[in-house]
């Protein structure tokens, strides 16, 4: 078995980022990726089984990586309103300063693809946002709704700032983040 080179690795995985950011998971293909990295496709084929392997095994290694980075965010010591609102300011930031992995992760959602991530690595993802709406309910702060129409406030209101944000109808700054963080906040507060 042939030993796997970390500088090649690295570059399959950036390279198939832009080409999931230019055309969607329908434009990777394995001969075109290899040509654009500057192998040939059957060392490829070390890497990664295929096309399916690929995609999966980056969605698993984003979805960890940044889950452990927005955990690293939340401090235990922080108000509750202030650590809701630490963990949407990494995302929002997230979503601008890291277009291809979130359209990526975005795409990935909504394929076939995302259910051949395993369990463990999804519930990761979402148990720590989960967690913090729990936490908000038992004190009192947060609407006793489900949690998933919570989750889907928050998340439709990040991403309408992250979209007025990218297409400049609104400058991220303290002023905007603070407006609309307490829009997000005075839609779930109980």
């Amino acid at each position: 078995m042939r030993v796997k080179d970390e500088t090649k690795q690295l570059a399959i995985v950036e390279n198939t980022l832009d080409v999931v950011f230019e055309r969607g998971f329908a434009g990777i293909k394995m001969a075109d990726l290899a040509n654009r990295v500057g192998l040939s496709v059957s060392t490829l084929y070390v890497y990664y089984r295929n096309k399916e392997d690929l995609i999966v095994s980056i969605a698993v290694e984003l979805i960890e990586r940044e889950t452990q980075r927005s955990e690293q965010e939340i401090t235990e010591d922080l108000p509750y309103k202030l650590k809701l609102k630490m963990l949407w300011l990494f995302w929002i930031n997230f979503s601008i300063n890291h277009k291809r992995e979130m359209s990526f992760l975005e795409q990935l959602k909504k394929s076939p693809y995302y259910e051949k991530v395993p369990v463990s690595v999804k519930e990761t993802k979402s148990k720590m946002a989960m967690n913090l709406i729990e936490l908000g309910k038992q004190e009192g702060l947060l609407k006793n709704v489900d949690n998933n129409i919570l989750i889907g406030i928050i998340g439709s209101l990040m991403g309408e700032t992250v979209k007025l944000i990218m297409e400049g109808k609104m400058e991220l700054n303290q002023k905007n983040i603070d407006l609309m963080f307490s829009m997000v906040w005075d839609a779930i507060k109980s």
